[in-house]
């Protein structure tokens, strides 16, 4: 099993699961009454599921060590799940330790809300559940004409008010109040997780640039190409990266969203005004995004400071070693910009696929990129999927597989190239259907 995970994400479970939990345990155990030595399993089964949730309030601000070394579709898995196992914990924890008064109301308040807000991500915000259960996806689709993303994202922060009715629940208990080695340690870290949220948040506004709409394009079926015109120094990004947009002025925008860039770091576009202009490629497949293509020239947008972790991924392993990418539909954005940046110094094989030719998304660019360049060999695909034969044959020795694609293809591939005996350490893909 282990095979099939990459070091830096076992580790950051491990980390996540067991050792951030342990001080709090050493801890409630050092200073509990022996009196209460028989509770100790049932309160140490809510610390658990409270330091998991404090975990996920932290992974929230998306600190960007844990990006560069994960990645950030990673890290908001690990945020999820590590949820969804602090509500399980939390549940037990109720039925193990029945509390009366005002212990019980704020315990349950917090377990309630908590409960909803799970059900509610797992529709709206788990792509990955929905683009594996047809029902969950429809009942999405429905939902989305009321709770839109602007609307998700709010009631999505309704996290914090549940840890802190958990929070308050556990200061209502006497003695635990009494045991000061957990308690210091319990506050301190609440303390500080909350600090560090709100610190993240304020990062991130001083961080964003100020961009406005250069233009918008049709590349392909149902998929926008937005430029956006941003200062001549605009900060760094990396291949590969995403970023965070949101159109402050615009209605139902003013949250931000994620998005791949097409351009490279060492090859970016200037306007004749000197502006820096950013290029993502966006399919029309929510309310946020399907708005994209009636945005006018001028719309002032909001861009953060970039994320991923594709560039890292490939400069962690020997130089030189050939890059083969398995792309799907619109999820060949990331690799455009990849081809791009590596095109004079690697040998690089792209199979890219789609439904029909309308939706391959710069087919006539990826095939001049693969005419004038020796190094760069572009296989494009209109209809049906590449056989397990081709996808072989396009293996190389030592070579880095990088996938990007709908979450059903990226699971498919990297099986089968984990059963052809690829390490786990040399594949990589963000799944953004998270």
């Amino acid at each position: 099993m282990l095979r099939r995970i990459t070091t830096s994400t076992a580790l950051a479970w491990v980390v996540a699961l067991f050792i951030i939990p342990l001080p709090f345990l050493i801890a409630l155990r050092t200073g509990l009454p022996s009196f209460y030595t028989a509770m100790a399993p049932g309160i140490g089964i809510g610390v658990i599921a409270y330091v998991w949730m404090l975990t996920a309030v932290y992974l929230a601000g998306r600190p960007r060590w844990v990006d560069r070394t994960v990645g950030l579709p990673h890290m908001m898995m690990i945020h999820g799940v590590l949820s969804l196992l602090a509500i399980t914990l939390a549940y037990l924890h109720a039925n193990l330790l029945p509390a009366e008064g005002l212990t019980k109301t704020l315990g349950g308040a917090g377990l309630y809300l908590f409960m909803f807000l799970a059900v509610y991500s797992l529709v709206f915000m788990a792509g990955w559940l929905s683009q594996r259960v047809a029902f969950v996806a429809a009942l999405k689709r429905v939902l989305e004409r009321v709770f839109r993303h602007e609307a998700s994202v709010w009631i999505h922060r309704l996290n914090l008010v549940a840890v802190v009715l958990i929070f308050l629940h556990v200061q209502s208990i006497a003695f635990i109040r009494d045991d000061l080695p957990f308690i210091i340690l319990f506050d301190a870290t609440t303390a500080a997780v909350f600090a560090w949220y709100v610190v993240s948040k304020i990062r991130q506004q001083a961080g964003r640039v100020k961009a406005r709409v250069a233009d918008v394009r049709t590349v392909a079926n149902g998929v926008t190409e937005l430029t956006l015109a941003l200062p001549a120094k605009a900060g760094a990004w990396e291949p590969g990266d995403f970023t965070f947009i949101r159109f402050p002025e615009v209605k139902g925008m003013r949250e931000y969203h994620p998005f791949s860039m097409i351009n490279t770091a060492d090859g970016r576009d200037v306007d004749a005004q000197g502006h820096t202009l950013m290029r993502f490629d966006i399919r029309a497949d929510g309310d946020f995004t399907r708005r994209i293509g009636t945005l006018p020239v001028g719309t002032v947008a909001h861009v953060q400071p970039s994320y991923g972790r594709y560039r890292r991924f490939i400069d962690e392993h020997a130089p030189g070693a050939p890059l083969v990418m398995l792309g799907g539909g619109i999820g060949v954005t990331p690799l455009l910009s990849l081809i791009g940046a590596y095109r004079g110094e690697r040998d690089i094989t792209l199979l890219y696929g789609a439904r029909t030719e309308g939706d391959l998304v710069h087919a006539d660019d990826l095939r001049r990129l693969d005419a004038a360049h020796a190094n760069v060999h572009v296989t494009l695909r209109a209809g049906g999927r590449f056989g397990e034969r081709e996808v072989a044959d396009a293996m190389r020795p030592g070579a880095l597989y990088l996938i990007a694609g709908p979450y059903a293809m990226i699971r498919s591939w990297r099986a089968f190239l984990l059963r052809h005996g690829v390490k786990a350490d040399d594949i990589y893909y963000e799944p953004f259907a998270m």
